[in-house]
């Protein structure tokens, strides 16, 4: 009797903590959405792969659930126990959902709005009497471990910003040349054409970034090494 209490309580304080890391994500996504007028959820295309993710998992385990049971066919429920089977893909792929289209994308935001907060915050340090202003905010690798063979083979995604600081709208184009740590050139690329409000701040978006993604899992472009420094040109024009 004693065990199964101590089971519940368990149980309760798990789905307590639970319902509380729920309550407190929505009340972040509620004021991101506010704030920096982000879309509450993740897009249709990252979902989808979500979706598929968690499928494949899905398919694993009845295959090798289906031939454990034709292998321990009849063998009592301490061998093989197919309702706790079905009990655990459910579990299993109700938390690969809810990390996937739930708390990564919130990592995500957060990472973002911190890019936009820092961005801000250098750009008043750096207009002077510049029209736009280009910032470099960030150039990293977007992995787990970056000790493994894996990582080292993923490209660098480098964020840039662009900010309006005229009191009107504009289209705006800027040619970014990236530069490493021995001002070796890394690439040169040009933006597409933005259309910034007055005072607005911007990722700097080209042809390599990725227009399903949503606007916080974005990047400029990627580059073989990371980006220490830059040198850039811009242009812009009123709208018709």
């Amino acid at each position: 009797m004693k065990n199964g209490k101590k089971n519940k309580t368990h149980w309760k304080i798990s789905l307590a903590a639970l319902f509380a890391v729920v309550l407190i994500s929505v009340g972040l996504n509620y004021y991101f959405s506010n704030a920096y007028q982000l879309s509450f959820f993740q897009n249709g295309s990252e979902s989808i792969v979500a979706l598929i993710l968690c499928a494949a998992f899905l398919l694993v385990i009845v295959i090798v659930n289906l031939i454990t049971s034709r292998l321990f066919k009849g063998a009592p429920k301490s061998v093989h126990n197919p309702k706790a089977v079905r009990r655990f893909m459910a579990v299993f792929c109700a938390v690969i959902l809810f990390f996937t289209m739930w708390v990564y994308p919130l990592a995500e935001k957060a990472s973002y709005i911190n890019k936009i907060e820092n961005a801000l915050a250098l750009s008043e340090q750096q207009q002077g009497d510049e029209e736009i202003t280009v910032l470099f905010m960030s150039s990293e690798r977007k992995c787990m471990r970056t000790n493994t063979s894996n990582c080292h083979s993923q490209s660098y995604q480098n964020a840039f910003f662009l900010k309006n600081n005229l009191s009107t709208q504009k289209e705006v184009q800027v040619r970014i040349r990236a530069l490493d740590s021995e001002q070796n050139e890394l690439k040169v690329i040009d933006s597409d054409i933005m259309t910034l409000e007055a005072g607005e701040l911007k990722l700097v978006e080209t042809e390599e970034s990725f227009d399903e993604a949503s606007i916080w899992s974005r990047s400029s472009f990627e580059t073989d090494r990371r980006v220490q420094s830059y040198e850039s040109l811009y242009r812009y024009r009123d709208i018709d």
